[in-house]
């Protein structure tokens, strides 16, 4: 049997490069991601989830998605499985966008002699408190971290790590999410690990492949 996707979090991802990013603010960096993120029209990838999180017994679940723009996606696994939804959107970035009223660079450092740009994204509606703040490798235009905030709590930091495939796009080989106590309802804090391999990008994947099962993600 076929299982259904238990979505729990809601990360941001985006793959590509950034030219002259020294010049650029924070919605020119933006434009940039979007449009590596257009040029990935469907995917398939085997993956293994390792969830460790106080008072839920999962095992590693391994199993094949399927996942075609902008938010059809197909799990292949015969048992329950709880993944970050975004980091098998590719981090849904115009969904993201659409609910950003303002994005400023936040800070500019280095790591490893490549550009580190931080932009914090904040809330089209004044009164949430919520915020997310972007570590993005301005050579590549990739994250290196991610962390999702309410008020002076840090709920989510998300580490990302990735590989050139087809000599053209950067997609994630593993996304390790550490969750705060307060996101799980109070209890201890945990993290769940997502690995990726084996991708096979923009085969034409039919939208009669997800049938019944199709899934549209909401923001």
């Amino acid at each position: 049997m076929r299982s259904t996707v238990t979505m729990i979090l809601a990360l941001v991802l985006a793959s590509g490069g950034i030219g002259g990013a020294s010049t650029l603010g924070p919605q020119q960096i933006l434009n940039r991601l979007q449009q590596s993120y257009r040029a990935i029209d469907d995917y398939v990838a085997k993956v293994q989830v390792i969830t460790d999180i106080p008072g839920f017994a999962i095992p590693p679940r391994s199993f094949t998605v399927y996942v075609k723009q902008p938010d059809k996606v197909k799990i292949e696994s015969e048992s329950l499985v709880v993944i970050p939804r975004d980091a098998l959107l590719l981090g849904n970035i115009e969904g993201h966008l659409a609910e950003a009223g303002r994005v400023i660079i936040n800070g500019v450092t280095r790591r490893q002699g490549r550009m580190i740009y931080c932009l914090k994204f904040f809330p089209n509606d004044s009164d949430r408190r919520d915020r997310a703040l972007l570590w993005i490798d301005a050579e590549r235009c990739i994250l290196s971290r991610t962390e999702l905030w309410t008020g002076p709590n840090r709920l989510l930091t998300v580490y990302w790590e990735h590989t050139r495939v087809d000599d053209r796009y950067w997609m994630p080989t593993q996304v390790r999410c550490e969750i705060s106590g307060g996101m799980l309802g109070g209890g201890n804090p945990g993290t769940v690990t997502v690995s990726f391999s084996g991708y096979r990008i923009n085969t034409g994947l039919s939208d009669e492949l997800f049938g019944a099962e199709e899934q549209h993600i909401e923001h």
